[in-house]
């Protein structure tokens, strides 16, 4: 059977997919294809090296970065401590799977969509795609939220020929594993009121799409709540989670 992983987007609660993801693994479950965006892309790296006892040990570690968990460059959320924990990871896959993430291209205040598989890029490009595809853009304003702030930034042209987080235009990328003719779908989203897409039920039964979810609602301010005690308990709840997962 073809199974394929799709990781969902979300911050800081990566942790609780990182969990699940941990847990599936430990119990021996293999993916075909992967598919990741934002912290679900950085997730997926590690899954597709085979390296998902790092990807732990990232999570429960977890230092607090900056003020309120954050450091802002260039306009946008630093993710170079990630990144370059990725770069320093050993790649312990003996067959090279596809894996799929997605980022958006800014030009003349317009976003577009690119999907690239990691497989089918160099070392330095596969790493650059998942930097850009979790790259959110962040200015702060007294007067607006973070959205409507980047509405209005797209507008004046000030992201124009950056590459951003793949999560705003796509949070759940999900046409490669169709495309791939996956027979099985696992889907790790963070949000718990998540629903499946008509165009995925369209082309899957019921049984062969599984969505892992929590089991309560997240803060609005749990995307950049990189805090170590929270990171660790919403892995350790994506983990107890997994134990009960019916494959």
């Amino acid at each position: 059977m073809k199974i394929g992983l799709c990781l969902a987007g979300g911050g800081a609660k990566g942790a609780f997919q990182a969990g699940v993801i941990y847990g599936l693994c430990e119990r021996g479950l293999d993916f075909d294809v992967i598919s990741g965006t934002s912290i679900g892309a950085i997730n997926g790296y590690y899954i597709y090296t085979k390296n998902v006892n790092k990807l732990k040990e990232m999570w429960i570690n977890i230092q607090t970065i900056g003020e309120n968990g954050v450091k802002i460059v260039d306009n946008t959320v630093d993710n170079s401590l990630a990144i370059d924990l990725l770069s320093k990871l050993e790649d312990n896959s003996k067959i090279k799977k596809n894996f799929y993430v997605n980022y958006v291209q800014i030009d003349n205040s317009r976003m577009n969509e690119v999907v690239v598989d990691i497989s089918k890029e160099s070392y330095e490009q596969g790493l650059d795609s998942i930097k850009y595809s979790s790259l959110l853009p962040f200015r702060p304003s007294k007067d607006l939220s973070p959205s409507e702030q980047f509405k209005k930034d797209l507008m004046d042209g000030i992201y124009n020929g950056y590459k951003l987080d793949g999560g705003m235009i796509n949070n759940t990328l999900l046409k490669p594993l169709i495309d791939e003719k996956v027979d099985k779908i696992v889907l790790i989203t963070m949000k718990k009121d998540f629903e499946v897409p008509d165009y995925v039920k369209q082309s899957y039964k019921e049984e062969n799409i599984i969505v892992v979810k929590p089991n309560i609602e997240f803060s609005k301010n749990a995307t950049l709540n990189f805090e170590g005690e929270f990171c660790k308990q919403i892995f350790n709840e994506g983990y107890e989670i997994s134990k009960s997962l019916i494959f």
